[in-house]
């Protein structure tokens, strides 16, 4: 049998042979890790939909960004680190402990008495779902071969678009119908069933014996650098300036913590970001695509349900139910996208899923901005702005599988979970930074186009005939964001083009420095 090309710095013993695993523990395992991806994907979406109401509840609506900004910079910060974890000391120790301090910091958020102790209580959370994200992907390459690796990545990619669609409405019906702590206790006995479910059905997943002292270091300042970046951005599209004494400390705190932490990865024995990757010219392509696909992933997220609501007149049950349009088509890019690797190779749906992203962006730029501000389908979605957010969706769902694949086979097979830990992490912090810069240059132009909006002033004919001024300058700036987000497009073309190679070949020996992977019966003792 012939074998396929491995990428670019992989060899054929980086590819080890998955164990024999029977069909049904498969889907036992395969439940357990959708249901831990998806808990961890719809929190954050749910909590945002309920988070006035709970702010209004603690008394406290001034704090209520923490909730979401703790969460994800616990979650950034995490994910790196327990990749490495991962390796060093065994998958299934990792995906439990991960899932554990989850549904402990989802206990401890239900019972919250003021919003200061849930902050607290969510960045627990954060770090849990850090720790699961991607240990997810890395069993699955662990106990799979690379072609059902890659159709399998490419379904559990489309929980986040599930996510996002399915995380208000749950938001929301929870609110309605009982109190918002449920939001958190719901979690519970969901992942409880998945550790239940990894108990009986997967064995230890040992790692090779690792010499080298962790790079505590490393997780230090990786922590201190995303924390003082990401606050600092998030809190600039919450209200501070960027001219704002806090705003410049700590990104002034960033910057010089960064060129340390390459210092201190550059030296470290085993270092927690191997630079070395980088130089791997298939690895650094799907990075760069990873980052940008980060950012406008969360720029349309954030900025279509502002347009609807804000720009074009629309109710807020609109603006939720437009994501629709994104979200279902990514869905099923994402399983496509990861059946296509196994013929085609990584490039081909990576180049095609930038090149729908840029089709759909310039259609974006199509939309009116004045009345009439949009017709309607079914009384529910407006035409135009569906219609650029349909190839938009399936095109950020072609490219999740192939730059993961690309990623997680062209590292050594030591360092599966660092490598799958680099996609999401990029992919987080591409969102954070890109979607904060956006959003201070919406408001920039809003302001520059309408300088005197009010907040608020009683209903009258002039206040409806200024109300649709307002619109019109919201929908104008944004429609300027998305001129913006079409640059962004073309350099993920670029870094798309990159992208080459295709899986690796299962070999038929096992690999010689890592122990045999072993699945467990009911009774087998953890790792």
């Amino acid at each position: 049998m012939s074998a396929d090309p491995i990428p670019t710095g992989a060899t054929p013993s980086d590819a080890a042979p998955a164990p024999t695993i029977s069909r049904a523990r498969s889907a036992a395992v395969l439940l357990a890790l959708l249901m831990g991806l998806l808990l961890g994907a719809l929190d954050n979406f749910i909590v945002v939909t309920a988070l006035p109401t709970i702010a209004t509840d603690l008394h406290n609506i001034s704090g209520q960004v923490f909730v979401v900004s703790g969460y994800l910079i616990a979650q950034t910060v995490a994910i790196p680190i327990f990749g490495k974890l991962s390796d060093r000391f065994g998958r299934r120790s990792f995906y439990l402990l991960g899932l554990t301090i989850f549904l402990i910091g989802s206990a401890l958020s239900g019972l919250s008495q003021n919003l200061n102790e849930l902050i607290g209580f969510r960045a627990i959370q954060g770090v849990g779902s850090g720790a699961f994200f991607t240990v997810v992907f890395s069993i699955v390459a662990d106990i799979f071969p690379p072609k059902a690796a890659a159709r399998l990545a490419g379904i559990l990619s489309g929980v986040f678009g599930i996510a996002i669609v399915f995380g208000p409405l749950i938001g929301s019906y929870i609110v309605d119908t009982t109190t918002w702590r449920w939001i958190f206790f719901v979690n519970l006995p969901i992942g409880f069933a998945a550790i239940a479910l990894v108990l009986t059905s997967l064995g230890p997943l040992r790692p090779a014996a690792r010499p080298e002292k962790f790079d505590s270091l490393g997780g230090a300042l990786l922590s201190a650098w995303v924390g003082a970046l990401i606050f600092a951005l998030v809190e600039t599209s919450n209200g501070w300036a960027w001219t704002d004494p806090r705003t410049l400390g700590l990104l002034a705190l960033a910057f010089v913590i960064f060129p340390v932490f390459l210092w201190q990865e550059n030296r470290a024995a085993d270092p927690l970001v191997p630079l070395r990757y980088f130089r791997n010219r298939l690895i650094a392509a799907s990075s760069g695509v990873n980052f940008l696909r980060g950012a406008i992933l969360v720029v349309v997220v954030t900025f279509v349900p502002i347009l609807v609501q804000f720009g074009l007149g629309g109710t807020a049950d609109a603006s939720r139910d437009i994501l629709y349009a994104f979200m279902v088509p990514m869905i099923f890019g994402a399983a496509i996208g990861g059946g296509l690797v196994p013929r085609v190779g990584y490039r081909i749906p990576v180049v095609a899923g930038l090149l729908l992203l840029t089709i759909g962006t310039a259609l974006l730029t199509a939309v009116p901005t004045t009345p009439p501000l949009f017709r309607f389908t079914a009384s529910i979605l407006p035409v135009g702005l569906a219609g650029a957010l349909v190839p938009l969706g399936f095109g950020v769902g072609l490219t999740f599988a192939p730059t993961q694949l690309a990623i997680q086979y062209s590292v050594d097979r030591k360092d599966i979970g660092t490598g799958n830990s680099l996609v999401w992490f990029l992919g987080n912090l591409g969102g954070a930074i890109v979607v904060s810069v956006l959003g201070t240059y919406q408001q920039t132009v809003f302001r520059s186009l309408q300088p005197s909006a009010p907040a608020a002033f009683p209903p009258s004919p002039l206040y409806f005939a200024y109300l649709a001024k307002l619109q019109e300058a919201a929908a104008l700036s944004i429609r300027d964001v998305w001129w913006v987000l079409i640059p962004i497009c073309i350099a993920g073309i670029v870094s798309a083009l990159f992208v080459s190679g295709r899986l690796p070949k299962t070999p038929g020996e096992p690999v010689p420095e890592q122990a045999p992977l072993a699945v467990a019966s009911p009774s087998v003792p953890s790792d």
